[in-house]
Parts: structure tokens; sequence; C-alpha cells
């Protein structure tokens, strides 16, 4: 009753704001009025009601079925990105593994397509490194990036075999050299800890990537090396933070950059929040992150905010955020909105109104069209904040390294 009047106010804000937007975008092209409008039609027609009246079962049977939409072959462990795509490959085999995990749908697998899907994942894996090649994904960004590719994919494979009950078939040896924390000390005195990591440096991602198999060794294979490691960065990180954000880098003074510094501490506070490390400076990390939301309920500069920017905003403020009326009603505004990105085949965009390029061109969606990525990702936000508001649900969330 509380949650409904809540977004009855929300509703009515909305519309509000509607009434407000048309004197900001009437002298805009028509192209991006037509685009504003679409978002503030798409939340009261799509948003608002899922919210009031929110069904588990109904949206876990649009998205499963979404899901069987994009299986290639017929083989329940092989995923195409999109509709628009045909090439199966790892990473949309690895997002609809987690989402059928979230909606319990993994443990209703026997034992023998556990272990065909094991096996599927086991097939792509180096024993040199620990890391996934899927020469479907090959190009010149896989093997050298961290936002996307070999080592992003990792952390999701984490997770991945974490639902399925097993570990790899090899031990991530891709972070070896990090066991030596003179080499660490070396790669991150190269940054500039009070400047603006601005997107071109994705040291925040690498770190990610890095901290969480570290975890992953240490937690899984008993790896005392690891461990080591992990605490030196830990007492690095900590040294780094700003006290007037409580985060790391220069204090914002834009919209722009106030986005990303949350961005950037996201990836870095994960590892944090997975071992329960005590934060310093939490009321400023939750003051800002509060400002990261936009007029219709999202976490970022633009209106259309995506699926990374909610979560990375959604997951501070559960984390840290206690009993305060303002995150509450925060989360409840933004749950709203992330149901918005849903579409009627039951699966969700990164962002509305854009097409998406996700680091291989068979990782491609059309302006609107769901893909994998997406709805993954925007499935964990909201199985996050349904739990939260103690919304009917039955969302199961692996407590594992990663996200």
């Amino acid at each position: 009753m509380i949650i409904r009047k809540i977004l009855e106010k929300i509703k009515k804000r909305i519309y509000e704001s509607a009434i407000k937007l048309d004197d900001f975008v009437y002298s805009i092209p028509t192209k991006s009025k037509n685009e504003y409008e679409f978002l503030i039609e798409n939340i009261i027609n799509n948003g608002i009601p899922k919210a009031i009246n929110f069904d588990f079962q109904s949206i876990k049977k649009e998205t499963l079925k979404y899901l069987k939409s994009l299986q290639v072959d017929n083989e329940f462990f092989k995923y195409k990105f999109s509709a628009s795509q045909q090439i199966e490959n790892i990473y949309s085999s690895a997002y609809a593994c987690l989402v059928l995990d979230m909606y319990g749908e993994i443990q209703n697998l026997s034992d023998e397509e556990k272990t065909k899907w094991i096996k599927y994942f086991d097939s792509f894996q180096r024993e040199n490194d620990g890391l996934w090649y899927d020469k479907n994904l090959a190009n010149e960004h896989y093997d050298d990036s961290d936002w996307w590719g070999a080592r992003h994919l990792a952390i999701h494979m984490i997770a991945a075999y974490t639902a399925l009950g097993a570990l790899p078939k090899y031990k991530i040896n891709f972070v070896k050299k990090y066991y030596d924390t003179n080499i660490i000390k070396t790669w991150l005195d190269g940054f500039d800890w009070n400047g603006f990591f601005d997107h071109s440096n994705d040291i925040d991602n690498k770190l990610m990537n890095v901290m969480v198999i570290l975890q992953f060794n240490r937690d899984f294979y008993d790896d005392t090396d690891a461990r080591k490691s992990l605490d030196f960065i830990y007492s690095y990180l900590d040294g780094k933070f700003n006290p007037s954000t409580g985060m790391w880098g220069k204090t914002p003074t834009t919209k722009y950059e106030l986005s990303r510094t949350v961005q950037f501490a996201y990836h870095l506070l994960m590892p944090y929040f997975y071992d329960k490390k005590e934060i310093s400076f939490s009321d400023k990390i939750l003051e800002l992150t509060l400002k990261t939301q936009n007029r219709l309920g999202g976490y970022g500069e633009k209106l259309n905010s995506s699926a990374c920017e909610d979560i990375d905003s959604v997951d501070i403020l559960l984390y840290l955020g206690k009993d305060d009326e303002k995150i509450e009603e925060s989360i409840k505004k933004a749950f709203v909105w992330i149901l918005s990105n849903q579409n009627e085949d039951g699966g969700f965009v990164f962002r509305r109104n854009e097409s998406m390029w996700y680091g291989h061109n068979i990782m491609t969606a059309k302006k609107n069209e769901s893909h994998l990525f997406a709805t993954w990702f925007r499935t964990l936000s909201i199985a996050k904040v349904a739990n939260h508001l103690k919304v009917q649900t039955i969302y199961k969330i692996n407590h594992a390294p990663s996200f």
C-alpha cells in the first residue's frame, strides 16, 4: 500500500514533468522533442503500470520467452545477442545463464543439462591464462580491453559457473602477475588519483576485473597469494579516497563528471561490498550518488540513462543507504524507470532511443531493440530493487565475486 501511494505520487510528478518539458523541448529539433515525449509516455504507459502492479510471474514468463527466442540451433545453452543477429557467442550464453539463474530456472536443469552447459563454457577456456576465447568474437578489442573482451568476460564467467554449481576447467591464472605487489604499485602509481578519470581511462573496469578474479581465486581455491594482493590493493585504494566525495579522483563540477565519478566508484566498490569492507565517507558517497538521478528516475546525465548508469547508482544506494527516506524514494522512482526499459517482446534495452554496439559486430542491436546484455543487467537491477522493496518476488541472487 505504501509503495502504491508513492508510485501514484511519482506518476503525478511525471505528468507534471511532461508539461514542464514541453516548454524546454519546444525550441529544439522535432526529432529530439519526439524522443523526449516518447520517454515520458513510455514511463506513464509501461513503467508505472508494471511497478504499481508488479507481477513477478508475469515478468518472468515474458523475459524467459524472450530468451527462448534467441536460442541458436535449438540448443538451450547457445544464444545470439539480439533478434537481428544470427551467430551465437559465449557472452550471450553467459547472460542467458545468469538471467535463468535469477529466475530460479538453473536449478530445474537436469545434471546432464548442467554438465552440457559447463562443457560448452569449458570449450572456450585456455589453460595458459584461464580466460575464455570465442572465435566468433575475435577482433582488435577482445584480447586487450577491460570494458569488454576476455578479461571483462571472465568475471561474468565466474558468476555463470557459480550458477551452474561448478568451477572452470582451469584456474584463472591471468591475475598471477598481480601477485607481485611491486607490479601492482607501479601500475597504480601511474595514474593521477587527484585528477578526473574519464571514460577513455579504463582503470576502473580493469581494477574490478583483477580484484574480482583475485577474490574468486582466494575464496574458491584458498589462494593465499591472491588474498595478499587483494589486501594490498584495498590498502592502496583506501589511501586514495577524496574526503570531499568519499570516492576517487577530483571533486566533480559538472553533471558529466558527477555521473562518471559515481560509475568509476561503483567498479571499485563492488569488491568492497562483496568482502563487506568498511566504507569511509559513506554519507558523502550517498549524497553525490543521489544527485545523479534525473527527472525521469534514471541515474545519468541524459534522460535516457543506460543500464550501466542505473545499476551503478542503485547498487551504491542499496548497499550504503540504511533507513533513509530520500534514498527509499529515489529507489522507488528508479524502479519505475528501469521497468520502462522492457519491450513488448520481454527483453530490455540498454539505452532508450539508441542502437547498441557491444564490442563486436555480432553483438549489436537496433534502436530500441532488446538484447541479452541489457536484459541481464536490467533484470539484475529489478531483482535487487524488488528484493529491497520487499515486493512479492522470488528472485535469486548468487553470492559470488562479481556483480
